[in-house]
């Protein structure tokens, strides 16, 4: 490496985002950490990149040139569940939440709250660099 040159191989930040990182829930009110923790996958995952583009690909199938909030929500949703590793230390009246694809979509819909931490750390590239 040159003096003064950026490398930039430095940071392989894909294979972090594969890898993931894990979000540990906020008290919506307080700030507080809660014990929940979840782990996801960052924007430059392959998986983030995959649902984006056929979410492209649909809405060029349709022809669609604008989409409501209600579908962009939906988007939003099905990019934030495609990259949801797991779950720990959360239960759903008092049943141990597993981390399918039908429960991550269910929480996102229902828990605006959560949903919206989850989409700030995932946004944040910082999230999945040493």
């Amino acid at each position: 490496m040159h003096k003064n040159v950026f490398d930039v191989a430095a940071f392989d930040i894909k294979a972090r985002s594969e890898a993931g990182a894990p979000l540990t829930l906020r008290h919506p009110k307080t700030g507080d950490n809660l014990p929940a923790v979840i782990w996801l996958q960052g924007e430059d995952a392959e998986s983030y990149r995959k649902c984006l583009r056929a979410q492209i690909d649909r809405q060029i199938m349709e022809r669609k040139l604008e989409l409501t909030a209600a579908e962009l929500e939906e988007r939003l949703i099905e990019r934030l569940t495609a990259i949801t590793l797991r779950f720990e230390n959360s239960e759903f009246e008092g049943v141990r939440y597993d981390t399918t694809p039908e429960n991550v979509t269910k929480l996102y819909r229902e828990h605006l709250w959560i949903r919206e931490q989850v989409a700030a750390f995932v946004e944040d590239r910082a999230h999945f660099l040493p």
